[in-house]
């Protein structure tokens, strides 16, 4: 190595290029880490989005059921319809329930899988509504 008409000595060239290699070292430790640190942020993001979606139609399968006229069978598929509606890109292999509980309480549960683009990374969502049975009753 020659700089500015002078030669380096032979332990500080070595020094020079150590340094250079340790560089690419580090960039190559730290940018894959990065990445990895920005596609789980991602992730994140997607699951609650997936979350609040899944909440949603657990919602409107409910609303659906407990309407008087309302049967669980409309609240299951006032639920897929809004999964179908809102989520199919977010949420894979997705499933409705509805039960009838004690008291003339309906239940809809709501679960599925966030979309994930992370390879291996699959976080499952689950939202569960239960709402009270209405239905006109004469008194007297």
């Amino acid at each position: 190595m020659v700089t500015s008409g002078r030669r380096l000595h032979p332990t500080l060239a070595r020094r020079c290029t150590l340094g250079e290699d340790g560089s690419v070292v580090e960039a190559t430790i730290a940018i894959p880490a990065a990445m990895l640190v920005i596609l789980l942020s991602v992730q994140i993001c997607l699951w609650a989005h997936a979350s609040t979606l899944a909440q949603a139609a657990a919602n409107r399968g409910d609303e659906s059921a407990c309407v008087e006229g309302g049967s669980l069978t409309s609240g299951i598929a006032a639920a897929q319809l809004a999964l179908t509606d809102t989520a199919k890109h977010v949420l894979t292999d997705t499933s409705v329930q509805a039960s009838l509980m004690p008291g003339d309480s309906v239940q809809v549960r709501v679960t599925g899988v966030a979309e994930s683009i992370v390879p291996g990374f699959h976080l499952s969502v689950s939202a569960v509504r239960v709402g009270a049975k209405q239905e006109f009753r004469v008194t007297g």
